[in-house]
Order: structure tokens, then sequence, then C-alpha cells
């Protein structure tokens, strides 16, 4: 028979192809499966969209332009105890060798577009470079950020334990203010600094959609910019609450540290195809494109 895909060669092999978002084989030759393979390796490279640009040409965010001083998030936290600023690094030299027990302080009633896995999500601060920032005030007034180490991942996803060792009413002011400084970074972010959060994620888009190896570290880690991006309704191929059912899947407890080397690359394998696979369409939007260039 001839090729279903040319019409004009004898069909030589079966091939998979989607149409109208169904599953359909067909008989082709050899020339055309290896065109329609090429066009799915090139697919699932692919992060954003650009039905504008001719045939052959891609784009990539690779550059970072700018270069802006940040805000004064320790004046924030600072004031928000006694609206005083003074003294800070010499604070936070002098608890730093000395820090007492601390409690982790409860974060409920948090506004839920801050929370991940029990945590505080503060992928913004971290995006415009103020987590540091945050992290010395905290140790000026006796509190810390503690974040997640998954399988060998430190600060996974930048999700945050919140922990204390002043009062709890100073501690409850100080997570009120943390809150309202993370979300003015995720305002900066998509309104002045939108090429430092297209960077992030369409480098998470790459990874996610060709990495050979995916430990769970990597994809809590991966998916935190993706989150921020669905909320804000920038994704094509893949909702909020898809993403946050991938990450609430995410053994955060690192029970894969009990396997041998050889089972962990096995597992670390079967994830990264598996998020190949489900990471292939998903594409930035028009919307979110128009505001990354």
């Amino acid at each position: 028979m001839k090729c279903e895909m040319c019409h004009e060669k004898d069909a030589e092999s079966a091939i998979q192809i989607e149409r109208n978002g169904i599953e359909d084989e067909l008989y082709v030759c050899r020339d055309c499966a290896r065109a329609e393979k090429l066009r799915r390796q090139k697919k699932s490279q692919r992060t954003r969209k650009m039905p504008l640009l001719p045939p052959g040409v891609s784009m990539s965010v690779t550059q970072i332009g700018g270069e802006e001083a940040p805000p004064q998030i320790i004046e924030a936290l600072m004031n928000a105890v006694s609206g005083v600023v003074s003294g800070i690094d010499k604070a936070a030299k002098a608890v730093k060798n000395s820090m007492p027990e601390m409690n982790t302080l409860s974060l409920k009633g948090v506004d839920k577009r801050l929370m991940v896995s029990e945590g505080l999500q503060l992928e913004g601060l971290f995006l415009i470079g103020e987590i540091e920032a945050v992290r010395r005030a905290l140790h000026a007034l006796d509190m810390d950020l503690v974040g997640y180490v998954i399988d060998g991942v430190n600060e996974s996803g930048h999700v945050y334990k919140l922990k204390y060792s002043c009062s709890i009413e100073r501690a409850e002011r100080i997570r009120k203010e943390i809150i309202t400084q993370e979300l003015n970074a995720r305002i900066r972010l998509f309104e002045d600094m939108p090429r430092v959060f297209g960077d992030s994620l369409c480098r998470a888009l790459a990874i996610l959609k060709n990495a050979r190896l995916l430990s769970s570290g990597e994809l809590f880690d991966l998916l935190s910019p993706l989150r921020l991006a669905a909320m804000e309704n920038m994704l094509e191929g893949i909702t909020l609450r898809s993403i946050e059912s991938l990450i609430a899947s995410i053994d955060i407890y690192n029970k894969e540290e009990m396997l041998d080397q050889r089972q962990r690359d096995k597992v670390d394998a079967a994830r990264a195809d598996d998020m190949n696979k489900r990471f292939e369409d998903v594409v930035i939007n028009e919307s979110a494109e128009d505001m990354f260039l």
C-alpha cells in the first residue's frame, strides 16, 4: 500500500499521530516516518508558541536585561516589629552562634497562593534576589526560614517553614509582613522583571521536556515557577490543578535515600520519562510571550 502521508512511496512502517486530540495509526514510508520523528523531537524541545516565526527559526530566553536596585525589604520587616532599623548585621552575628531552640510557626489561615506542602512558597522573593535579605532580617529578630531538603536539593522549590524563638506575637507580625512582601515580589516579577520570570519558567519547561534523569527534589524545584505561571494563566497544555497534583505526589521526606544508586537511577529515569511525556505539549501562551519579550 502507499504511504498515507505523501501518497507516493510505498508504506514501510506504522506510526502513531494525534489528530484533533485523537490518536491515529498511519502506515507511512521511511522518509515520512523520519520527518514525523523529527517534528516530534522539535516539539518536545519547545517551550514557547511561536506561530509568527518562519519555519526553522527558533528563539530562547537567555539573558536578563537591566540592573535595578532591590527594594528595602529588611526595613519593611524590621518596621513590622518596632519601626526602627538599626544594627541588623551586628544583631545577626550576635545570635548566629547562640541560636536557642526554635519552634515552628503555624501557617493556618495563610493565603493558599502562598502555601505548598505545608510551607511558605517564596519563589517571588527568591527570583527578585531578596530571600537572603529576608533571612538576615529574621536572624536579627530571633527567627529563621528553614527550607526543604529533598533528595539532596537544598531549599527545593523555595518552600520554607517559619521558625521562631521570639514571642509568638512578634513572629505572627513578621509572618504577615513576609506574606505581604512575597505577594509584592510576584507583582514586581510580572510587571517590572518579566524577563527574569520568563527565564526561570522557560528553563524549567526545557528541563521537564528533555531531562533523562530527574530526582524528586529537582522536580519539586522545577514545578515552583510553573505553579506561579499557572496561577497567572500563562500556560497552555496543563492546569494549575494538575501542577499542584504533581507537587503533592512528590515525596518530601526523602524515602528514596534508602535506595541504592542503581535503584535511584532507575526511579529517576522513569520519573524523567513521565515528565517528558507530560510536558511535551506544555508551552507558554501568547499573552505570556508578549510579557517576556
